[in-house]
């Protein structure tokens, strides 16, 4: 009988060779490091969207609840993966695919969301969060319960999961400190977005090949993260810069130079060469205060480029003023470009939030301008209630007026009444002065005053020739104001803002239709 053979087994190259275990610890480091994105991606999205949708509370809740929908799908698919999986090579490989759809949408955001940005400030951001992060964080969330099921003897489970979750929460809140105080507002939201990607593409192709062939994978997506496409704004803008606060722009048309924070629906300051009057525009109201009251101090609550500094002055030369203005950078955008004054012994330049500025200041003053809407139409609630009028009338003089913008488009003006009528429980005459544009001016006394003897200052008044046309459209035009029976007034506790405002835009949209 022959003696039988058998083949000797070949040798597997290297090639088809299994990964060698991973370090446990690798796997620790990718639930820290995929939380760190996932959380940067969600604040970073706050501030992308501004200046396409705005900055209200209705965009905050959209894009978080289309986040964390989309966090609960990837936990989902993570756990039924992991349980059928016999390596870890479907979790890196799940990171590396987030990596390339994160790559492919920086190039095509700004298109997108300037194509998003007619379907207003709810529908705008549900389906610019379905389109541009839901996909990247359900693929980042599949780490949690992939590495847990990785690590996790059957005994100890508990303890697994437990430092799992922990790893993963330290690094979405490295992702919440670094983007907030560091990425964003040093760096710039493009910045943060391609460091984000970049992050995720050497987790995902480090996990994959786990040796140094992976360095030519990664080649590629950085080279082109330096190739970004320039958002048109940076295009038209001469200066734009981010803060904490806001994404500032200036912009120059001609003779006008304009300051836009965040939504390009509104300008928060503009001016025209050479300084002085605005022609027309409501800032040139400002320049009443001085003649309606014997003024010799004047505060500012929210300068922006200080427009209403150079007003005021044409009916008041001499006025000192306090300006307070929250964010730093339009600051260094008021004195850049719309010539402040900033060594003016008489212009004293506050960088602070106006309602913790007001508590913790004590001077009295003659004159008060308001101008603090952000990002479009939208006023922070705790700057237009009760309680905060109240605090500004505690720092107003027995024959003081406060001065105060609103922007009302819509035909029911429900935002301008319900300012109204809020300002009526604190100040005992209020009068306004309408505008075509949809600015409303609000003037509040700190005593009794009435419309006729508003008017007859205002006729009697002695002005230059700069301000002469100003002041007599104001004697033409303005009036008592009185709210419509049931209409809101703002408190601390109950300020709905946001709906008032959505149901203005949405008006100006229907009458806007073609």
């Amino acid at each position: 009988m022959a003696k039988q053979t058998h083949p000797t087994p070949r040798k597997p190259d290297s090639a088809a060779a299994p990964l060698p275990p991973p370090p446990r610890g690798l796997y620790v480091v990718t639930a820290t490091l995929t939380g760190f994105v996932i959380m940067a991606l969600e604040l970073t999205a706050f501030r992308l969207y501004a200046p396409y949708f705005g900055y209200s509370l209705y965009v905050w809740g959209s894009m978080i609840g289309v986040a964390m929908a989309a966090l609960a799908a990837g936990y989902a698919v993570g756990g039924w993966a992991a349980d059928r999986a016999r390596s870890d090579r479907p979790l890196y490989a799940a990171i590396t695919l987030a990596a390339a759809y994160q790559l492919a949408i920086l190039f095509v955001a700004h298109d997108l969301l300037d194509g998003l940005a007619r379907l207003g400030e709810v529908n705008g951001p549900l389906l610019a969060t379905i389109i541009i992060f839901a996909p990247p964080m359900t693929l980042l969330a599949v780490t949690s319960p992939f590495v847990t099921r990785l690590l996790a003897p059957i005994d100890r489970v508990g303890s697994t999961t437990g430092r799992v979750s922990a790893a993963s929460t330290v690094g979405s809140l490295a992702g919440v400190f670094v983007a907030s105080f560091w990425l964003v507002p040093t760096m710039g939201v493009r910045f943060t977005l391609a460091a984000a990607c970049a992050l995720t593409a050497v987790v995902g192709v480090g996990g994959l090949f786990r040796t140094w062939r992976a360095a030519p994978v990664l080649l590629l997506p950085l080279v082109l993260l330096f190739n970004l496409p320039v958002p048109y704004w940076e295009k038209t803008a001469v200066w734009h810069t981010e803060s904490p606060y806001n994404l500032v722009r200036v912009h120059k048309e001609g003779e006008l130079t304009y300051l836009v924070l965040n939504s390009d629906t509104a300008r928060q300051t503009s001016r025209t060469a050479g300084g002085g009057m605005t022609r027309g525009r409501y800032y040139d109201d400002f320049a009443l205060g001085p003649v309606l009251v014997n003024a010799k101090r004047a505060l500012i609550l929210g300068m922006g480029g200080g427009t209403s500094i150079s007003t005021t002055r044409v009916t008041a030369p001499g006025l000192e003023f306090d300006a307070v203005e929250i964010d730093p950078k339009v600051v260094e955008a008021a004195v850049r470009f719309f010539d402040l004054p900033i060594k003016d012994p008489k212009l004293h330049v506050h960088t602070a939030d106006a309602r913790p500025w007001l508590a913790a200041n004590r001077h009295r003053y003659d004159i008060v301008q308001l101008d603090l809407y952000q990002g479009g139409p939208y006023i922070p609630f705790y700057l237009a209630t009760t309680e905060f009028f109240t605090s500004v009338r505690a720092h107003m003089t027995d024959d003081a007026v406060l001065m105060m913008n609103v922007l009302d488009v819509s035909d029911g003006r429900e935002l301008l009444y319900a300012t109204a009528a809020t300002l009526k429980k604190v100040y005992p005459s209020v009068l306004h002065l309408t505008h075509g544009s949809g600015n409303h001016f609000l003037f509040c006394f700190s005593r009794p005053r009435t419309l006729d003897e508003v008017r007859a200052t205002l006729n009697e008044a002695t002005v230059t020739p700069d301000a002469s046309y100003t002041v007599s459209v104001a004697a033409d035009k303005i009036a008592e104001i009185a709210p419509p029976a049931g209409t809101p007034v703002f408190t601390d506790d109950r300020a709905p803002i946001e709906p008032i405002t959505r149901r203005a835009l949405a008006d100006r949209f229907i009458r806007t239709r073609p």
